[in-house]
């Protein structure tokens, strides 16, 4: 009885063996050009899929830090400006926000704090574009040759995202900028931003014995160049947080291919090429 015990212990092992060695080479087998072509592809796919969906979400953009969109440098300069500064005159001193509170009363346009309103409807704005990002991403990658998805398989963690950022931003920008200036404009961006410039040439009254009237740009801003508008710089920084968003994803399924129901992806980043081996 125990003799037929082992028998069959060492069978149901040698099954285990045979199962583990067919495993291994299945998962190690060659890989075909068109196998590395379609995992890449794939891969990206799958990481623009999940960017789009998490950046398209209600606060996708505003509350990640790492992808929201800011204040332009020469509008956070202004901001700080305001925030720091005032007018000394002869018989009273105000402050730059003073007069910029007075401001907003007369501006149906801003409700509180133009500043942050502009950063919030920002972000909104690339929220609502992110949506329509898909087919834009999708389009560029049925580019890709095998050179280049050999090179990419092989590179680093984020090699497929930085070289489909290097490859297509300029075309995903000028794509995508009609979709951001539309968002931007649904979402108040637009108007807010023109009355922060408008802010400029407003003149403020400074009441007293003698009530003056001053040019809030004779006082504030007057070494600034403030862009024209956000449209560009609001579609750049959308576009870079989706990249963001793309190479997290990439990350992971190097990290797990297993991770993922495809068996595509679990072949070429399991395969030896992507492993480094």
């Amino acid at each position: 009885m125990m003799r037929l015990t082992l028998i069959a212990a060492v069978v149901s092992l040698s099954f285990v063996f045979i199962s583990c060695d067919e495993l291994e080479d299945a998962l190690n087998q060659d890989l075909s050009n068109d196998d590395i072509v379609a995992g890449l592809k794939e891969a990206l796919d799958t990481g623009i899929d999940s960017a789009v969906t998490s950046g398209s979400a209600v606060d996708g953009y505003l509350k990640n830090e790492l992808i929201k969109v800011l204040l332009p440098e020469e509008v956070k300069k202004l901001q700080a400006e305001i925030e720091t500064g005032s007018i000394n005159l002869a018989v009273t001193s105000v402050s730059y926000q003073t007069i910029l509170d007075a401001y907003v009363k007369t501006n149906p346009k801003i409700d509180n704090d133009p500043f942050d309103e502009l950063v919030t409807a920002m972000n909104r704005g690339a929220e609502q574009a992110a949506s329509k990002a898909k087919p834009i991403f999708v389009s560029a990658i049925k580019n890709m040759s095998f050179t280049d998805a050999l090179n990419i398989l092989q590179g680093d963690e984020t090699a497929a995202t930085d070289y489909f950022k290097s490859t297509t931003s300029a075309a995903l920008i000028t794509a995508f900028q009609p979709d951001i200036k539309t968002a931007l404009g649904e979402t108040a961006a637009t108007d807010i931003y023109a009355g922060v410039v408008s802010f400029l040439n407003w003149e403020y009254k400074v009441s007293g014995l003698i009530p003056i009237e001053v040019k809030v740009n004779d006082y504030i801003g007057k070494n600034l160049d403030l862009p024209e508008s956000l449209d560009e710089y609001a579609t750049t920084k959308a576009v870079d947080g989706l990249f963001y968003l793309v190479g997290e994803e990439e990350k992971k399924i190097r990290k797990d291919p297993f991770g993922y129901a495809s068996d595509i992806i679990q072949k070429v980043f399991s395969s030896d090429e992507a492993q480094g081996k």
